[in-house]
């Protein structure tokens, strides 16, 4: 008897050991999937808000920005300036315009290529509008290589209808 009882001690300190390690890892792991699944639930998508500088109707800048219609493989058109100049005060003259033609909105960013940071961003726009200057006033005032990224979205949902990539210069004052 003194054998079977001692195999029974041993193996009740091996159970709980194991008890105590394992109930508490899966507490862990349970409480960690209860989060993720409470975050996917109720983490809301935000659309982009209108831009406050937009302005109806159609632009026409000067010759030197080389202002044009670019179609995208996505089937909506995007007009803007090819020739990006900063202005003293830090605005950069971009006159982009959704063609009233189109059916998404549009949105565009500038993005630093070298350190692939947002200079510019714009709000949504929609068809038939146009934003003449971005405006950020803490851009260093030196040549940049940068991506413009341009954003469309189904008006009734925001979803995406696709994303234009077009590689420019910002040129200084």
């Amino acid at each position: 008897m003194g054998k079977n009882t001692r195999e029974q001690l041993l193996f009740s300190k091996m159970e709980r050991r194991r008890r105590s390690i394992g109930i508490p890892f899966i507490v862990t792991v349970l409480v960690i999937m209860v989060g993720m699944i409470a975050f996917c639930c109720y983490a809301k998508y935000r659309p982009p808000k209108h831009d406050e500088s937009a302005k109806q109707g159609t632009v026409e800048p000067a010759e030197e920005y080389l202002y044009g219609t670019a179609q995208t493989e996505f089937g909506y058109a995007v007009e803007m300036a090819a020739n990006l100049y900063q202005q003293q005060n830090g605005d950069v003259n971009i006159y982009f315009t959704n063609p009233i033609s189109n059916k998404v909105y549009l949105r565009c960013e500038l993005i630093d290529q070298k350190r692939n940071k947002v200079l510019y961003r714009t709000g949504y726009i929609e068809p038939g509008e146009y934003i003449e200057s971005l405006h950020n006033s803490r851009v260093a005032n030196k040549q940049y290589d940068i991506t413009v990224k341009i954003y469309a979205y189904t008006p009734e949902t925001f979803t995406s209808e696709g994303t234009t990539e077009i590689s420019l210069k910002l040129q200084p004052w």
